[in-house]
């Protein structure tokens, strides 16, 4: 969930203050990179009742994670570049998507309420703290590019963490 509290909020502004984009373009590419949420869910779900969640949500980190690294070292604003880019983004954010809550509601028991009020709280609760965050690293850092690189240490985090749950088929 952070990783999107942190993208869509600072992308589009990399995009169009650093990179130069027209708004008519950023709105192309943003339209590529949102596909893989409409047509990877019903697969991802599927694959992973046959493979697990852990390996599939570990692949998720590391796309999403390689491709937002890859952020800050293309410099040059071609639309077939950047919407490729950010398409891998979300094919790794798709994939956690999907396969996190597959696996929190395969272990999560009924007798768990409060867990999953929790769950469903992290979304708005990311919005808060991604830019609490963000705002030191734009303050101590020299580019705003470090703002996708620590993202993406955040991402290479979570898939440590995932490295560490149990899997359930």
């Amino acid at each position: 969930k952070f990783f999107y509290a942190w993208m869509v909020i600072y992308t589009p502004i990399y995009l169009h203050e650093y990179l130069g984009f027209g708004w008519e373009k950023i709105g192309i590419i943003f339209s590529i990179m949102l596909i893989p949420f409409v047509i990877l869910d019903l697969p991802l779900g599927k694959l992973s009742d046959k493979i697990g969640e852990k390996k599939m949500l570990v692949a998720g980190f590391a796309i999403a994670a390689l491709s937002t690294f890859a952020i800050p070292l293309i410099k040059e604003p071609k639309l077939i570049v950047w919407a490729g880019i950010l398409f891998f983004t979300r094919v790794g954010a798709a994939s956690i998507e999907v396969l996190s809550e597959s696996y929190f509601f395969k272990v999560i028991r009924e007798e768990n309420a409060d867990a999953i009020s929790f769950f469903r709280n992290t979304t708005p609760v990311s919005y808060v703290i991604a830019p609490l965050l963000a705002i030191p690293i734009l303050l101590i850092t020299p580019s705003f590019e470090y703002l996708f690189f620590v993202l993406g240490v955040i991402l290479i985090y979570g898939l440590l963490i995932t490295l560490k749950i149990k899997d359930v088929k």
